[in-house]
């Protein structure tokens, strides 16, 4: 097990961030295969900015907690 801050992971396998490869449907696969933590699509800061509805797709996932991870790493994105 693997715990970062309050979350704890179930195992070591993560995928990283990848951009044009990692939409919904893939995440979705990999999670089913055992991974414990995926990373949604990398996307533009400035298409949230400007309210992109296609950047908006790339961040969609079907599970609430993928989500949250989702958009946190974009309000990261947009801090940096």
């Amino acid at each position: 097990m693997i715990k970062i801050g309050n979350i704890t992971l179930s195992n070591n396998v993560f995928l990283a961030p990848m951009a044009g490869i990692c939409n919904s449907a893939f995440r979705r696969i990999i999670k089913e295969e055992g991974c414990s933590l995926v990373f949604a699509e990398m996307v533009s800061d400035k298409g949230l900015i400007y309210n992109s509805q296609k950047t908006k797709d790339m961040l969609y996932c079907d599970n609430a907690r993928d989500l949250l991870h989702s958009k946190f790493l974009v309000v990261i994105r947009i801090l940096l």
